[in-house]
């Protein structure tokens, strides 16, 4: 026993003399997920599996992806060469491309599985969750296995806490309008011959549970149809997922008779659509909510302009301030404008500072991620090159491409959106950067 204990201490005092230089131990890796063992991050990956492509994306390790399967078909990932399918992987390619990680689904058969660990390189098999609980275990799974331990995993759950509120952002959006009616939903598809339901406690239900409307199939334990159970139930609102889905409930002499269609409020949400779970989750929440209440999406189209119409020069600001009397502050702006002395005009300066970032001999350039890159985007975004606040993220891809061309163009620079010269650092910091 006291051997055991010098060893012990003789252990803990080497460390203790190693810590200031390298600490006792990576506080990120190794990590271990489903049994498999990750022993350093991950630099270069290959996603197989479209629903965990959405959620890597979406928590920015999308710069990470060397490859993807012909499934994986968001836009934002395109830029990625294509390894096959996702039951049929292209092995050599995978293996070429320098791959760490591969996420898969249950779709891979084990003879590949087999022949790609037999080069060292780790497959996860993500699964669809079924479950908001299941959703958080995804996130914070591949963060773990992307960022590490203790990084990756505060990142997953950060993600997914970003997602929920921007899901709860959109249902106080729904549930605010002035309809006393409270919407009731569901989610049909097709699958093992005959219709089906989403039913309580899965991903679906949640979806339509942010858009501020009452899953119809809350207390029904079968996904199989009961047509005369949806009948009675009679949903305000049929989403659905193929137009196979949508032909079958009008053959039907019971369903073909349900409020939602004799009103024209069916809406199909495809199967992709309804099973991506990061920015396409995001997406597709918006297209439901918006469809139910498109009042909203004009309001929101309305706000957009009024926050663009914020952000114009002070001098139009002014005018348009001037004319709204009825307010304090344009009450207050007219009387210190009478009786302050005339001011010259300010000159151009440097806004840099405001995000914290140094632009002296900086260049940013297509597929750099770091802090500079979201300090960038978060300048464009301000002045109306980058609409989606979403696309603020740190990487270089094709939005920011797309965004620091339109900039060039409009402030008449060489136009290369790959890459965002001290040039053009030094003119999208000017407090009179041109808007979009």
């Amino acid at each position: 026993m006291k051997k055991f204990v010098s060893i012990l201490l003789a252990a803990l005092m080497c460390c203790a003399v190693v810590l200031p230089l390298a600490g006792c131990a990576n506080e990120n890796y190794p990590v271990t997920v489903a049994n498999i063992t990750i022993k350093t991050e991950p630099k270069a990956i290959v996603v197989l599996d479209p629903s965990a492509a959405d959620i890597i994306s979406y928590m920015s390790y999308d710069a990470k992806i060397v490859g993807r399967s012909a499934e994986v078909d968001q836009s934002y990932l395109a830029v990625a060469p294509t390894f096959g399918t996702a039951a049929s992987p292209d092995v050599n390619g995978i293996v070429a491309a320098g791959t760490e990680v591969v996420f898969a689904n249950n779709a891979i058969p084990d003879d590949v599985v087999d022949q790609l660990q037999a080069k060292d390189i780790k497959v996860i098999k993500m699964s669809l969750a079924d479950s908001p609980s299941a959703l958080e275990t995804n996130y914070l799974t591949i963060g773990k296995i992307l960022g590490g331990a203790k990084t990756g995993e505060t990142k997953g759950k950060e993600s997914y806490q970003k997602l929920i509120e921007h899901m709860e952002r959109l249902k106080i959006e729904a549930t605010s309008t002035n309809s006393t009616v409270l919407n009731t939903a569901c989610y049909l598809y097709s699958g093992r011959g005959g219709l089906r339901l989403m039913t309580s406690g899965t991903y679906v239900d949640m979806l339509i549970g942010y858009t501020g409307a009452v899953n119809v199939a809350v207390n029904i334990d079968q996904n199989n149809v009961d047509e005369n159970t949806l009948k009675i139930a009679n949903p305000n609102y049929v989403f659905y997922d193929s137009e196979e889905t949508l032909n079958a409930v009008k053959q039907s002499a019971v369903l073909s008779k349900l409020t939602a269609l004799s009103e024209n409020k069916t809406l199909m949400i495809t199967s992709p659509e309804i099973s991506r779970q990061g920015l396409t989750a995001l997406e597709t929440l918006e297209k439901m909510v918006y469809f139910m209440h498109p009042e909203l999406n004009k309001k929101s189209s309305a706000d957009s302009a009024a926050t663009q119409a914020a952000t114009q020069p002070a001098t139009q600001a002014a005018t348009q301030a001037a004319t709204q009397a009825a307010t304090q502050a344009a009450s207050q702006a007219a009387t210190q404008a009478t009786t302050a002395p005339a001011q010259q005009a300010t000159e151009p300066k440097s806004v840099a500072d405001q995000y914290k970032i140094t632009i002296d001999d900086l260049t940013l350039a297509y597929e750099d991620e770091n802090d500079d890159v979201k300090a960038m985007q978060q300048r464009l975004f301000d002045l109306g090159y980058i609409d989606d606040k979403e696309n603020v993220t740190g990487y270089y891809g094709d939005v920011t491409k797309e965004a620091i061309t339109a900039f060039q163009k409009k402030s008449k620079l060489d136009e290369n959106g790959e890459e965002a010269d001290s040039k053009t650092l030094e003119a999208l910091f000017m407090s009179n950067a041109p808007k979009a």
